[in-house]
């Protein structure tokens, strides 16, 4: 009988297990920034600030829900008398450049790619160069019509390419040609970095001083455009062929929105077959599951110079789902002596790969793909040969899941050592590349897992940033919250978000082990935000403490205080000199409110904000109110020169006063910003160096170290 009942109870936590399959997560193809129907006649998305050869720019994109067209500007940089950062009126906008074009139909440089032969060539996206394939696509009406060819694809083609003929009569009117921009983050590419490094590239970098500098975007016309950076010109786009079966309903009369060139990409240089180049890789968010690379070493002879390298989906592995995230492009260490190095595309593996649409993987696993850049053209996709999948341990049964963008440790030969990862579950996962191809065991982990004080998980959808800490290890430093789909948008399932600091001691010779994984909040020392929810800025408090060791604390968090109005923190942090900037966005407390941000710069050892000399303390401002919606990750720029001062030992420290470049998604201009005073021991420096450098700087300026407000030695 005890048998019998077991037999049935294993049945039934089997039958269990297989029901508790995860939820799809619903990507909003609309701004999430929107308050309500119907939209703002114009929503700004997220911004690149970029240094450019005249000066320091802000690249914004946009869109126009009346018609879904876009908008995408450049604009100058400035800092005012008070030291606040300031944006001119757009200096040009892309979107009123195409459509001032005669003939864009015609005049245009668009390209997309086939395969011939099982090798991806690049070819002109016009009907003649098409595919069979590619026709019969675009030949098709779009739902709920039967796909039967109606034999309009070549004027589909033509009103993608910008035709404006049939506007109103067989297809929609479009306020320009150019797409709208969701959650296209811009990239811009001028020279390559100066900071390469390896046989032939000072002749590559030497070669290239003087190429075109383009910003590229993503859009939902289902292109990847490349602009120039100076005249806003287009250079060329690019339509993926994953975007074929979706192309049709651009152009459709009853056009409902819908995700294409969704997503964020990553331009870098690369060592491909003993060649340097110039690689992009673009995710395409909730357009089509997976990414593709091109080669933008020369953006004004493209494809005469470069190409389309390659395209990576689910068709290749099911494993692969739709990615919001940031593509890194990275060099990775396979072995020892000649050619130990390649450079890959590490790419999370995204949300819904187990959508049913052909090529489902029921498990929805989250991974890290790395995928070749230097994958021949004709060899196809094989899994440990030219891309690798390295699989997170599974996470709760029926709960979605997805890893973020990871953040990269690299080695002194720039060789990744180690990614740091979070996802949907609240997990910080770390993946070590200090052994060999092909890294079966290299997830580690879960390093952390968030959870607020009721034990509830926190998911990490922003890529985390890594400083060094002090005494050895790193400082893993993120912030958690979730706005991909609608639904995050209702204050019932708002839950309380925060930002955190985890030590891992394990590595960089701390002594530290994994034994103590994961890691909670219990192990970090808090610190507490006070204030209205609604005041200008807060107060930041908290005690001093330690690094490890007997009593001391394996980082910091904050909880953010406007739990209520749906505070997260979704957008990319930037580190710079000892300060984490970051946005919070703030979603309301209804679904219609008004959306509003905080700009954050916290000291990154401390957890605390500075004071007006540099100096953290307890007690200080933090979290400027935004009455705006700022998409995107935080940029930062210096707003005042350098300063040196010589301590009594002999050493320089260096000031200086940086600030967040805040542009919006409803007004126009620059908008309050965290803002910050630096100081830096002058020289190469670690962290491990600054531990102390409060003491420091007071020493250099005849003072005695303070603390204030109960702060604890």
């Amino acid at each position: 009988m005890a048998r019998a009942v077991c037999t049935v109870l294993a049945a039934v936590l089997a039958a269990a297990q297989a029901a508790a399959v995860q939820p799809l997560v619903e990507l909003s193809t609309e701004p999430l920034g929107a308050s309500c129907v119907p939209h703002p006649d114009l929503l700004r998305g997220a911004a690149a600030v970029a240094s450019t050869p005249s000066g320091m720019a802000v690249f914004q994109a946009g869109a126009r829900p009346g018609s879904w067209s876009g908008v995408f500007t450049r604009s100058a940089v400035s800092v005012d008398a008070s030291g606040a950062p300031q944006i001119s009126a757009p200096l040009w906008d892309a979107a009123a450049l195409l459509d001032a074009l005669p003939e864009p139909d015609r005049s245009r440089r668009i390209y997309t790619s086939r395969l011939e032969q099982g090798r991806r060539v690049t070819i002109a996206f016009e009907w003649g160069a098409l595919s069979a394939a590619q026709r019969t696509a675009l030949n098709r009406p779009p739902p709920p019509a039967r796909p039967v060819s109606d034999r309009k694809g070549e004027k589909r083609l033509d009103w993608l390419r910008g035709d404006r003929s049939e506007e109103g009569r067989l297809f929609r009117r479009r306020a320009s040609i150019l797409g709208d921009a969701v959650n296209g983050i811009p990239a811009y590419a001028g020279p390559p970095s100066a900071a390469g490094n390896g046989d032939g590239y000072r002749a590559f970098y030497d070669s290239m001083q003087a190429r075109t500098a383009a910003v590229y975007l993503g859009a939902n016309d289902g292109m990847l455009h490349a602009f120039d950076a100076v005249s806003g010109a287009e250079l060329f786009a690019y339509v993926p062929e994953a975007l074929f079966p979706l192309l049709n309903r651009l152009p459709d009369r009853n056009y409902v929105h819908g995700a294409y060139v969704d997503g964020p990409a990553s331009v870098a240089e690369a060592r491909l077959d003993g060649n340097w180049r110039t690689v992009l890789v673009s995710a395409m968010g909730a357009g089509a599951q997976g990414v593709f690379a091109l080669d933008v070493t020369n953006p004004s002879a493209f494809p005469q110079i470069g190409g389309a390298l390659w395209e990576f989906t689910d068709r290749d592995d099911a494993a692969m789902g739709n990615v919001a995230s940031l593509p890194q492009i990275a060099r990775l260490r396979l072995r020892s002596g000649a050619n130990a190095y390649r450079y890959f595309a590490l790419v999370s593996s995204g949300v819904n790969s187990q959508a049913s649409d052909g090529n489902a993987d029921p498990a929805n696993a989250s991974a890290l793909f790395l995928l070749a850049l230097d994958k021949p053209a004709g060899e196809a996709w094989r899994l440990n040969r030219n891309y690798y999948r390295l699989q997170a341990p599974g996470g709760e049964p029926g709960r979605a899941n997805a890893l973020s963008a990871p953040a990269l440790v690299l080695d002194g030969d720039g060789a990744v050592l180690y990614a740091y990862a979070g996802d949907l579950q609240g997990n910080l996962w770390r993946f070590s590349f200090t052994g060999s191809e092909p890294w079966r065991d290299a997830a580690e982990g879960p390093v952390f897992v968030a959870r607020d004080a009721r034990r509830v998980r926190q998911p990490i959808t922003m890529q985390p940033r890594v400083a060094n800490a002090p005494g050895g290890g790193y400082l893993i430093l993120f912030g958690t919250g979730k706005l991909l789909e609608a639904a995050d948008r209702d204050p019932a399932r708002y839950g309380q978000q925060s930002f955190y600091a985890v030590l891992d001691d394990s590595v960089n010779g701390r002594g530290g082990t994994r034994a103590d994984w994961p890691l909670g909040r219990g192990d970090l020392a808090q610190r507490e935000l006070e204030g209205a929810p609604d005041a200008a800025v807060l107060a930041l408090r908290g005690r001093s403490f330690t690094y490890g060791g007997a009593g001391g604390a394996h980082g910091w968090y904050v909880d953010f205080n406007g739990a209520g109005r749906g505070e997260r923190s979704v957008g990319g942090a930037a580190l710079a000199d000892g300060q984490i900037f970051f946005n919070t966005v703030l979603t309301g407390a209804s679904a219609c409110a008004s959306i509003a941000s905080r700009s954050y710069a916290l000291d990154v050892l401390s957890g605390l904000a500075p004071d007006s000399a540099g100096v953290p303390l307890s007690g200080e401002a933090a979290g400027t109110l935004v009455a705006d919606y700022l998409p995107g990750p935080a940029a930062v720029i210096v707003t005042e020169a350098a300063q040196a001062v010589r301590q009594a030992g002999g050493r320089m420290l260096v000031s200086k006063r940086i600030a967040a470049v805040n542009a919006g998604a409803r007004e126009a201009g620059a908008l309050p910003s965290a803002r910050a005073k630096a100081v830096v021991a002058a020289g190469r420096l670690g962290w491990r160096e600054l531990a102390n450098w409060r003491e420091l700087y007071q020493a250099a300026q005849g003072r005695t170290p303070q603390r204030r407000d109960g702060e604890q030695p």
